[in-house]
């Protein structure tokens, strides 16, 4: 049996794709293929940045037939269409797991971290997860949870669509099978009984280490907090690609051997001198490292990268007043950054005005908001923006875009310069104090960093603290 591994964590291609043999091979058309990665807005639908249209696609999602309002911005879907036209074919969604919750950690609310583990599975949540019908704080144990998102390279789906489910007739689990026999297999933390399965979908009815399979069973099957009695055990294991597909994807890269030999999102991947890379080099490429990856398969079905985004899953934050509001783009300013409201933005309001539901048009210049969210291309969207009562200090965290020293400013944080003298109290990822010298040193493009100001003496002027963080 092939241990081929699947195109997209969450996904298996339409069964017309495969229709003609099993495998896809490129037509001649260079900008025919897949997109795969979470669904960034509608309007047709916009995966990966790319704008598709989709008058005329199929959908599918959990494997039957489905139509775009099924979907939703955050689950990580594939897109078999046409890049040079932007029309669309189809799409395809399934959903990494479905069941309830054994644990739950809220790591830290402000920047919207928490690690959950459902059916045995690590799922983390960050600035990027998108909710429905729940929030980071909300999430219990024993609640019931969809999940999409890309595996990273420890096993863990790093969530990118959470919705609350009021009930669920089935459980499920999509994943890489470990540990196989004849009867039992493991994914991530969970250990699956297949003896007494529909096994009709497998290849002489077994699992084989390696292979990606989708596991199911009633909620009578799962015993807390990892044995999972299986009803049905399935293939997504993706066909084997031929030359001359387009690819762009967006994922972790796992499996890291060399930069000419990675996967992401299961897809063997390599990148070449040629290869335009944006936001790092060559030399971030590391198991672990999200990315974005566009270009055509080679004879092997191998992806060669004609571009390589280092991407940061880190979340970004603001917090001090509203400078600017645009209504009609539907931004906000803060410290200088301007954020990207979305429908899937969090709007509170903690302040003495209590305003419910807050909405864009309720705030004004001057208002004391937090926001965080996190960098989509040149745009920072916003997860969550809340406003709340004054305060006195104002703060910013985010990525070094550039390291200045001897200029009017030592570095800059996505553009707004930041400067610190002999009052800055400086410190390392751990909180330890350390000297103006060794911070400035461990500076470098993509580092993250948190800075503080009394706003009375204003950001232009040295930070209070600055703090090295690590980039979640």
């Amino acid at each position: 049996m092939s241990t081929q591994r699947l195109i997209s964590t969450s996904l298996v291609l339409l069964a017309a794709a495969c229709s003609s043999g099993g495998g896809i091979s490129g037509t001649g058309n260079m900008s025919s293929g897949f997109a795969f990665g979470p669904i960034d807005g509608f309007g047709s639908v916009i995966v990966n940045g790319v704008r598709f249209e989709t008058s005329a696609a199929t959908f599918t999602a959990e494997g039957v037939p489905a139509t775009q309002a099924d979907f939703a911005i955050g689950q990580v879907v594939e897109v078999q269409g046409d890049f040079a036209t932007g029309v669309a074919t189809s799409v395809t969604y399934r959903s990494e797991i479905k069941g309830p919750v054994t644990s739950a950690t809220v790591t830290d609310p402000l920047l919207g971290l928490g690690t959950f583990v459902v059916l045995g599975q690590t799922v983390r949540a960050n600035a990027q997860t998108v909710y429905d019908g729940t929030t980071l704080e909300l999430i219990g144990v024993n609640d019931l949870l969809e999940v999409s998102g890309p595996r990273n390279a420890d096993g863990s789906v790093v969530a990118t669509y959470i919705e609350a489910k009021a009930v669920l007739p089935e459980y499920k689990v999509v994943g890489v099978a470990e540990n196989a026999t004849a009867t039992t297999f493991t994914i991530g933390g969970l250990n699956v009984d297949y003896s007494s399965a529909d096994t009709s979908g497998l290849p002489g009815g077994l699992v084989d280490a390696g292979d990606r399979v989708e596991a199911r069973t009633a909620p009578a099957g799962f015993a807390a907090p990892s044995t999972f009695v299986a009803d049905r055990v399935e293939l997504a294991n993706r066909p084997g690609i031929g030359a001359g597909v387009r690819i762009e994807l967006e994922g972790f890269v796992t499996d890291f051997v060399s930069p000419g030999s990675f996967n992401v999102l299961g897809i063997p991947v390599r990148t070449t001198a040629a290869t335009v890379f944006v936001n790092g080099s060559v030399a971030s490429l590391a198991n672990g490292v999200k990315v974005e990856v566009e270009g055509n398969t080679d004879g092997n079905g191998v992806l060669v990268a004609e571009s390589c985004e280092i991407e940061s899953t880190g979340a970004i934050r603001t917090e001090w007043e509203i400078e600017a509001i645009d209504l009609a783009n539907s931004t906000v300013t803060v410290l200088g950054i301007q954020w990207q409201i979305r429908s899937t933005t969090e709007l509170e309001d903690d302040s003495d005005a209590e305003v419910d539901p807050l909405n864009l048009t309720d705030l004004l210049i001057g208002d004391t908001v937090q926001v965080r969210g996190f960098r989509d291309g040149s745009s920072l969207i916003a997860s969550r923006l809340e406003r709340d009562d004054p305060q006195s200090d104002a703060e910013l965290r985010g990525p070094v875009t550039a390291v200045t020293p001897g200029g009017t400013f030592d570095f800059e944080i996505l553009g707004v310069g930041i400067r610190s003298d002999g009052s800055t109290v400086h410190r390392d990822e751990n909180e330890e104090v350390i000297t103006q010298a060794d911070f400035l040193s461990r500076l470098s493009s993509g580092v993250f960093v948190e800075a503080e100001w009394d706003p009375f003496m204003g950001t232009a002027g040295a930070a209070d603290e600055l703090s090295l963080e690590l980039d979640d």
